[in-house]
């Protein structure tokens, strides 16, 4: 029975970034050229910067 039952899910949290606005338009243009989420990318680039930090 416990195959049945979906996997724990990670909790997340929630942060605010300031930035410059020449670097929230370089994101906003990625966005448009990839059409991915502004948080997809900038989750995709925080654990491509940490994946060798050890938890």
């Amino acid at each position: 029975m416990s195959k049945l039952q979906a996997p724990d899910k990670e909790a997340t949290v929630r942060f605010t970034v300031d930035m410059s606005e020449t670097l929230h338009r370089k994101l906003s243009m990625l966005v448009a050229r990839t059409g991915r989420k502004k948080v997809d990318i900038v989750r995709m680039l925080l654990e491509d910067a940490l994946k060798d930090v050890e938890v």
